[in-house]
C-alpha cells in the first residue's frame, strides 16, 4: 500500500480531536499520543505528517518523523472513535507511511532484526528454526507435515519461542485431546504468518510468508487451522484472502474453536475455578475484525466455568485500551509498550480482580513484562489456561 493509494483520505481529517479519547467516558484512546502528549503522535498528527510528506514539506529521512509513525501500536482505537473516516483508513495511512519509508531505504534498525530474523530463520526473533517445535516435546502431538491430522494448531512466533508462555499451548493441547480432536502441528517446519512484517511496512515479506502458509496448509489437507495468536488470526482472516490463492481450510482462533467444542458437548468444563477475573480484549480479535470481532465468545467461555466471577474494566470491547505490543512497538519502543501495558494493568486492578485474562500471546507477554517493570500485583492468564483448570 503506497501513499498514492491513500492520497484521497489525507485531507479528510478535520482535526476535531475525537480520536484522542473514548467517546462517552472521556478516557484516553491513543497510547502513543497519551504517552508523549504531542499532536504529531496522535492519529490526527499522523495524517498531517502523511499529507506533508506527500506535498514534499516533510521527509521520511527525518528520524523524528519516523519515530512518530512507528510509535503507533496499530490498535485502531482512533478508527473506532473517528466520526469522519467511520472505522477506516487511519491505520492504512500509517502503514502507507511505513511502507514508503522502507521503499525509500530509511530502515528502522530495530526492525532490521525482524527482517533478518525472517530471512534467516523464518521467525521475527531470529531464533533457530530447528527449535520452533520444542514446545510440543512430550505432548504427543502429531507432526502434521508427516502424518494426516484433521486440525492444525499454529503456535506462531512468540508462543513457539517464549518458553514462559508454553503453558498456553500445553493447555490448548490438553483441551483438544480431552475433546478427542485429531490435532497436529508443523513443529520446526512452522513459519511466521507474515503479519508483523506487514504492519511494519515490509509487505513483500508478508506476501511471501502468506503464500507459503496457504500452500502448506492446503497441501497437508487439514480442515481447520487453529491459533492462539490473535495477530496471526487477524492476519489469516483479513489479509490472506487478498493474496489470491484459494484457502481450502477454515481459520479459527482457539477461543472460537473451544467454544464449538463446549457447545457441541465434546468438552465439558465442570471443575470449579474460584477466581475473580477481568478480561482484556486484544485489538486483533476486536477492532481489527470489524463486524466479526470476538468480544462475546471469550466472555461466554469464561462465565461458563464454575467459580469464575467476571468483572469488567471501563474500556472494553470496541473501546478497549491497547496492551501496547502491537505493530512492532514492543520490539522497537519497549518504553512505550510497557507504559501502555501498565496503564491497562492499573485499570484491571481497579476492578478488584485477582487476575487479568486475555486471548493473545503478545498481550500476555507485554503484561508480564510490565509487571516486572512496574510491580503491579495481578496474575496474567490466557483463556486456554483458565479453561484447562476446569477440566
Amino acid at each position: 500500500m503506497s501513499l498514492e493509494d491513500v492520497k484521497q483520505y489525507l485531507w479528510g481529517c478535520s482535526r476535531c480531536g475525537t480520536c484522542k479519547d473514548v467517546l462517552g467516558i472521556s478516557m484516553p484512546a491513543c497510547p502513543a499520543g497519551e504517552k508523549y502528549q504531542l499532536e504529531s503522535f496522535f492519529p490526527s498528527g499522523q495524517v498531517a505528517i502523511a499529507r506533508a510528506v506527500t506535498e514534499g514539506i516533510l521527509s521520511l529521512e527525518d528520524d523524528d518523523i519516523r519515530e512518530r509513525i512507528y510509535a503507533c501500536t496499530g490498535c485502531l482505537s482512533c478508527e473506532q472513535q473517528c466520526q469522519v473516516y467511520h472505522h477506516n483508513h487511519i491505520f492504512e495511512i500509517v502503514q502507507a507511511l511505513r511502507e514508503e519509508a522502507v521503499t525509500q531505504g530509511y530502515l528502522k534498525p530495530e526492525y532490521m532484526a525482524i527482517y533478518y530474523g525472517l530471512r534467516g530463520e523464518d521467525n521475527v526473533f531470529g531464533e533457530p528454526k530447528s527449535k520452533r517445535g520444542d514446545w510440543a516435546k512430550d505432548l504427543d502431538v502429531k507432526n502434521a507435515g508427516q502424518e494426516k491430522a484433521d486440525v492444525l494448531y499454529h503456535a506462531g512466533c512468540l508462543l513457539a519461542f517464549d518458553s514462559e508462555l508454553w503453558e498456553v499451548q500445553k493447555s490448548v493441547v490438553a483441551l483438544m485431546k480431552a475433546a478427542g480432536v485429531d490435532v497436529g502441528s508443523m513443529g520446526a517446519e512452522e513459519s511466521c504468518c507474515g503479519g508483523r512484517s506487514y504492519e511494519i511496512g515490509y509487505t513483500g515479506e508478508f506476501t511471501k510468508y502468506a503464500q507459503h502458509c496457504i500452500d502448506t496448509f492446503n497441501a497437508i489437507g487439514v480442515s481447520k487451522v487453529v491459533t492462539s495468536c490473535s495477530d496471526g488470526y487477524a492476519t489469516m482472516k483479513n489479509l490472506y484472502p487478498k493474496v489470491g490463492t484459494e484457502m481450502k481450510f477454515d481459520v479459527l482462533h482457539f477461543t472460537e474453536y473451544l467454544s464449538q467444542l463446549v457447545n457441541d458437548g465434546s468438552l465439558k468444563l465442570t471443575k470449579k475455578v474460584p477466581m475473580k477475573i477481568t478480561y482484556h480484549d486484544p485489538c486483533h480479535l476486536g477492532r481489527h475484525l470489524g463486524e466479526n470481532a470476538l468480544y462475546d465468545t471469550p466472555r461466554e467461555l469464561l462465565k461458563g466455568i464454575p467459580g469464575i466471577e467476571l468483572t469488567e474494566m471501563k474500556r472494553i470491547r470496541e473501546n478497549a485500551w491497547c496492551c501496547g505490543a502491537g505493530a512492532g512497538v514492543s520490539q522497537a519502543n519497549p518504553e512505550l509498550a510497557l507504559w501502555t501495558a501498565n496503564e491497562r494493568l492499573k485499570e484491571a486492578k481497579a476492578t478488584g480482580a485477582e487476575a487479568l485474562v486475555t486471548s493473545c500471546a503478545w498481550c500476555e507477554r507485554n503484561f508480564k513484562d510490565a509487571i516486572a517493570e512496574y510491580g503491579e500485583d495481578i496474575k496474567i492468564y490466557d483463556v486456554a489456561e483458565i479453561a484447562r483448570m476446569a477440566l
